[in-house]
């Protein structure tokens, strides 16, 4: 019954009856009356709703049109993003109708408003339109918004660099207009930018800039509450810099600082993400104790709270906490549920994040994790790429339209020319028209090489090198098959003959390997049906361990003992997996040579790098063989094939009953 009274004081208050018309009129204070700010969100939408019905009785257009417009703002508060969409186009009409641009434009910003968080393909389009209305009027303000908001689609687009460039945008046009706030708002955005390209000195640059402009709000009294959340969040943007440089001990003192009782009465949510982020800088400082009492209260609130992303980042920290503690049951826990979690948010960046925990807490299920890893980065790689192209589309597109509209009104133009002047003068135009519509082709097709540039540019070294290896699909076919398979074969058929002349245990256990060795050539030939590459087993796992493998695969097989000796560290994530391949089947090459021909004790691979450059070599002291003599086979030539892919080097050093030595140089790149 009170809330009855309330709402019919307020309708009271709001509508105006005039005597020469009989229409009504909405205050244009009314939205920020206490009255109206007090109501529930059920009676703010039923409020509204009474209000739209009355609207269209409204005969002065501008008035209408900015009603319809204030209406419209109201819903999208609300989440109401259709009623809000329908109101603005209607407004959108009214301006049409009355050739209002600056109306046209602003309706056109608040029609990408109601689909920013939905579709954003529709939003960039809205966007688009509003910004050439307002390019027209000259309108700096607007121009600067409508660039931030395009920044912001592209940010959450994982489009971080067009987002940069939107933002620059922004801020040029800023520097003729005072808005503090926008301003804010852009270094923010581009803060975070620069945070996700992992540029954090820039981005720590920007965010400073943030906080010197809060400063200036707060002493120009803007909205003093506003300002007081801003400031908050933008120490936990600067925070989070200070953990990516590893500057622990300056986020705890920091987060400390601004740790208070008014804020956890007031801004519960923020107070609880500072306690998140607090705890994990505490974490990596070494704190653990501490780190533990504000994990359990941040994690507690944003669980009570259903605050489903806020709670996915602190148990992915909590995780790493129990994973640096030795706990990796309650790690793994925690990351398994992460993993769940992302994938139900579609947030990708966690659930990479996550898999490579679940890669360290769980042993058993590396390769899977790791393997699981690199499809989904290849999927966000691809959704970024689909979210570039998507933009520049609708941008294109838009242009098109454009191009098409100025086309059309020349052809009227045309037409009355016709009219009054000639035929003469009709074909003149034909010509003229001719030649600016074949100049128009070529731009497009030099816009469209030039987009083609970009997109080349930007995709990595291993894509490269992987499509330039699959042009010689036919001569790759055959060196996987001589190489890998067909060696392979050659050496488990070798080692049963001869171990079917015996019946001992021994025997029997060389034979039970060489059979699972079988069924490693059987999943091979397998997935060189599939995909006629192997290329993500040397992309996906530690090239040292292959290598080991390789020598014990060798040992278990032959009578020659294999060892390998690496002088220093390699960093093999240096090397792509063009190198690392071709690589491997080099020495898969040279065992083989050695196991069927060298009758050799001992075979030692050794690898160094020596001025920039990685140095391979494999010797035996078996009996030689005259290199000036001996005809160069297959193998051989493959392996000269292979080094000419990755610029190596090949020198053989042998003589009769003097052993022999493979010397390998690679560049490093």
């Amino acid at each position: 019954m009170k809330n009855s009274k309330l709402f019919f004081l307020i309708l009271i208050s709001i509508f105006s009856c005039r005597k020469d018309r009989d229409d009504f009129v909405i205050k244009d204070d009314v939205f920020t009356s206490n009255d109206y700010i007090y109501l529930s969100l059920k009676d703010k939408q039923v409020f509204l709703d009474s209000i739209n019905n009355l609207v269209d009785d409204i005969e002065v257009d501008s008035i209408k049109m900015n009603k319809l417009l204030s209406l419209s703002s109201q819903y999208y508060f609300l989440k109401e993003n259709r009623k809000s969409f329908q109101l603005t186009k209607k407004a959108y009409k009214i301006a049409e109708q009355t050739k209002d641009s600056f109306a046209m434009g602003r309706s056109l910003y608040y029609m990408s408003d109601c689909y920013r968080e939905t579709n954003k393909d529709s939003a960039f389009y809205y966007l688009k339109q509003s910004e050439k209305i307002y390019l027209l009027i000259k309108n700096d303000d607007r121009l600067a918004k409508v660039h931030y908001n395009k920044a912001y689609l592209l940010f959450y687009e994982g489009n971080y660099t067009e987002s940069e460039i939107e933002v620059i945008k922004s801020l040029k046009y800023l520097k003729n207009v005072d808005n503090l706030e926008l301003l804010y708002m852009c270094n923010s955005l581009q803060g975070s930018n620069h945070t996700e390209l992992e540029e954090y000195n820039k981005a720590l640059g920007y965010f400073n800039q943030a906080s010197f402009i809060l400063k200036k709000m707060q002493k120009e009294r803007l909205n003093l509450e506003e300002i007081y959340c801003y400031s908050l969040i933008n120490t936990i943007d600067i925070c989070n810099i200070y953990d990516k440089k590893k500057q622990y001990s300056k986020s705890v003192s920091t987060l400390k600082s601004i740790l208070s009782e008014d804020i956890k009465k007031n801004k519960p949510g923020l107070y609880h993400t500072i306690n998140g982020n607090l705890a994990y800088s505490l974490m990596k400082s070494g704190n653990y104790e501490e780190a533990k009492k504000h994990f359990d209260l941040a994690i507690q609130f944003s669980d009570k709270k259903d605050d489903s992303q806020s709670y996915l980042y602190k148990i992915i920290n909590f995780g790493e906490y129990h994973l640096l503690t030795k706990d990796t049951v309650k790690a793994n826990a925690l990351f398994t549920e992460a993993l769940q979690m992302s994938k139900q948010l579609k947030s990708g960046n966690e659930e990479l994040k996550t898999l490579n925990f679940l890669a360290l807490t769980n042993p058993k299920k590396v390769t899977h994790y790791k393997n699981e890893y690199v499809r989904v980065s290849d999927s966000i790689v691809k959704k970024q790429r689909a979210s570039r192209d998507k933009f520049a589309r609708i941008e294109f597109e838009t242009s098109q339209v454009e191009d098409q509209n100025k086309m059309l009104s020349y052809r009227n133009l045309v037409l009355v020319l016709i009219i009054i002047i000639s035929i003469i003068v009709f074909l003149l135009i034909l010509y003229f028209r001719h030649r600016a519509a074949a100049k128009k082709e070529m731009q497009l097709l030099e816009q469209k090489n030039i987009a083609d540039k970009e997109l080349f540019k930007l995709t990595n070294d291993f894509q490269i090198e992987l499509v330039n290896a699959k042009q010689n699909e036919q001569n790759r076919i055959s060196k996987e098959l001589h190489d890998g398979i067909m060696n392979q074969i050659y050496g488990v058929r070798l080692n049963l003959g001869f171990l079917n002349e015996y019946d001992d245990t021994d025997s029997k256990d060389k034979r039970l390997i060489l059979v699972k060795e079988l069924q490693k050539i059987e999943g091979e030939i397998r997935t060189l049906s599939h995909d006629l590459s192997s290329e993500n087993n040397f992309n996906n796992s530690d090239f040292t361990y292959l290598l080991d493998n390789l020598i014990k695969s060798n040992n278990n097989i032959s009578n020659t003992e294999f060892t390998i000796e690496i002088t220093d560290f390699i960093d093999w994530n240096r090397f792509s997996s063009l190198i690392k391949i071709n690589m491997y089947r080099i020495l898969q090459e040279l065992f083989l040579n050695v196991n069927k021909y060298s009758n050799a004790k001992a075979c030692t691979l050794k690898i160094e790098t020596i001025d920039n450059q990685l140095h391979v070599s494999v010797s035996d002291d078996g009996v030689g063989f005259n290199t000036s003599k001996t005809s160069e086979g297959i193998g051989l030539k493959n392996i000269k094939e292979r080094l000419e892919l990755i610029n190596g080097t090949l020198t053989v050093l042998s003589s009769p009953n003097e052993g022999a030595k493979f010397n390998l140089v690679i560049p490093i790149a």
